[in-house]
């Protein structure tokens, strides 16, 4: 009797205890859909209807809400690079919510059944996810729990490249009504963005990566100096590639990576730094603070 009493009161402390029962969650909604044509809205109105879009690939997620704080909360959409969703990455999101963010830490390759994959751009930009990332705030801004006015986007490597271009001021966010309100994109390529954006971005890179160069980042950064929004860039001089990521372990060069920044393009450093890991943690957190003022 007294094992049923204890496991009671367990049970009612689950429930009345969102926080700590609820506070990740696996959630689906779709890419961001083709809109509808011109053709589609005439046809639909003739028959008193509203064309709508046509839905996107169906996508997994996690939702982790923060565990403090009363909702409706300020949200974030984490985009994941070419090795997928790590251990890193689940940390983010856990950390951002800790912060007071809700978090939804896309998954763009199960859906898809693709194989992470760092060695060939053809396959790394096989997945376009900067529709997913359009999704998941079309998702998100539709729950009550979300400032649906509030909703930032951060990426990794691939998925930084993809913050760029979701926030470009010319992409294809124009074609919904929905907007990120700021984004972080970290080490991204900047080779082919050129921005205005159309909100904040900051961007974290290290000085030492020889397959995202820092210095097309910074010449992105000074093209758009007199922008709306200015872009933050923060390098850090000794760290490579991935070097909040600690599973990759120390520097070390891959020669089975393609990389369009070598002449033969092939070869590139990975490496986790500590020093660099726990600034852009400051970074980030200061960043996201401006931005709820």
């Amino acid at each position: 009797m007294t094992a049923l009493r204890l496991l009671a009161t367990l049970v009612v402390l689950v429930m009345v205890c969102p926080g700590a029962a609820q506070a990740q969650e696996s959630v689906r909604f779709h890419a961001a859909g083709n809109p509808p044509t011109a053709l589609q809205k005439r046809m639909a109105r003739m028959q008193g209807e509203e064309a709508k879009a046509t839905p996107g690939l169906t996508l997994h997620g996690q939702l982790h809400r923060p565990t403090s704080g009363s909702a409706p909360f300020p949200a974030l959409v984490l985009l994941h690079s070419c090795r997928g969703i790590t251990g890193a990455i689940d940390e983010w999101a856990v950390q951002l919510a800790d912060w007071g963010y809700l978090t939804l830490v896309v998954d763009s390759y199960g859906p898809r059944k693709h194989r992470p994959d760092c060695t060939s751009y053809d396959e790394m930009e096989s997945v376009d996810q900067t529709f997913d990332a359009l999704g998941a705030l079309q998702f998100l801004s539709r729950r009550d729990d979300v400032k649906a006015d509030q909703i930032g986007l951060i990426g990794w490597s691939i998925g930084g490249s993809k913050v760029l271009s979701a926030l470009n001021r010319i992409g294809v966010h124009n074609l919904y009504p929905e907007k990120f309100r700021h984004g972080i994109a970290f080490y991204p390529s900047c080779l082919a963005a050129s921005g205005p954006f159309i909100g904040p971005l900051l961007i974290l890179i290290g000085g030492a990566d020889d397959w995202t160069k820092a210095r097309r980042c910074r010449t992105l950064r000074d093209a758009n100096v007199n922008s709306a929004h200015p872009l933050r860039l923060r390098i850090f001089a000794a760290a490579y590639h991935f070097f909040d990521e600690p599973e990759v372990g120390a520097a070390r060069y891959r020669g089975q990576i393609e990389n369009r920044e070598n002449s033969p393009t092939r070869g590139a450093t990975w490496g986790n730094d500590p020093a660099a890991q726990r600034e852009a943690l400051t970074q980030v957190r200061a960043f996201l603070a401006q931005q709820r003022r």
